[in-house]
């Protein structure tokens, strides 16, 4: 049997699930919750003194639980062939190193879901061949609200970090133009700005500025816009459409873990980067 593990049952496991019953990838889906392991095909518990043997015939896990646990779960569940994790992969270099050690000549990849989208080509492409001023990164969902002020930049940041620097290769030095709190209740949720200026361009990062949920990135000339949106796998010309992937990010991530593919970001140096990068920011924000 080719059992494969998810850990946690939130959001973002429930919409992996939702995808693996569609394609039915893996023979069994094992699922952990915080009280229970349970068959997902069948809904049933498994009972304690089955788990055992279950969990030494999985292949792959796929850690789904908030990021306050990635540390822990990841030091716990370190046996398995395959090993992917969601972002924010880990809170800071400490718990970094501990784990690169626990990982060392393992397949581990981290879920920087937009850039596993099949637009990340057509992304490079226009950024080779074209002449650009300007490039925004949009991310916005407004109605969804957090418990602490900055849990939203913790949850998204990771996101258009990680293309920034899949595309670039680094951080220049950045400035904060918007710091926003709005307040629903006992909850939070803020509007961001952060612009990085490289030597012929600019790069904008724009956290719930919009009324609409967005995830695109765009592209600017002095002619046109280019558009890259990661929710419908296609990209427009200013208002023509000039390019729809059958694919979705969920098919490239999901051919990586099966085939234990790697790419020039699946490392430590890479994801340390982030992490570095993301705690800056965090820190400024705290101080404005």
């Amino acid at each position: 049997m080719n059992y494969h593990l998810i850990i946690g049952h939130g959001y973002w496991s429930k919409k992996n699930l939702d995808y693996l019953k569609k394609k039915k990838i893996f023979d069994e889906i094992i699922v952990k919750t915080r009280r229970k392991y349970f068959f997902y095909s069948s809904g049933s518990d498994i009972k304690k003194n089955e788990i055992n043997k279950i969990l030494k015939n999985i292949q792959s896990v796929h850690i789904c639980t908030p990021l306050k646990n990635h540390f822990k779960n990841l030091k716990q569940f370190n046996h398995f062939t395959k090993t992917a994790i969601e972002k924010p992969f880990l809170k800071d270099t400490k718990e970094l190193n501990i784990i690169k050690k626990n990982y060392k000549n393992k397949y581990l990849i981290v879920n920087y879901i937009d850039t596993f989208n099949p637009l990340v080509s057509k992304i490079q492409e226009t950024l080779k061949k074209e002449k650009f001023h300007q490039i925004i990164l949009n991310y916005s969902k407004k109605n969804k609200y957090y418990k602490n002020k900055n849990d939203f930049a913790i949850d998204w940041l990771d996101h258009p970090l990680s293309l920034i620097l899949f595309f670039f290769k680094d951080f220049p030095k950045f400035n904060i133009e918007l710091n926003k709190l709005r307040r629903k209740n006992s909850k939070f949720n803020k509007e961001i700005i952060i612009n990085y200026k490289f030597k012929n361009f600019n790069v904008k990062i724009k956290l719930n500025c919009s009324n609409f949920i967005e995830r695109n990135l765009q592209v600017f000339n002095n002619n046109c816009v280019k558009t890259f949106y990661f929710y419908k796998n296609s990209f427009f010309k200013n208002k023509k459409k000039i390019y729809q992937s059958k694919k979705n990010s969920f098919d490239v991530f999901y051919d990586f873990l099966v085939n234990k593919k790697k790419n020039q970001i699946q490392n430590f140096k890479f994801h340390k980067t982030i992490i570095i990068e993301r705690n800056k920011i965090l820190k400024k924000l705290e101080k404005i």
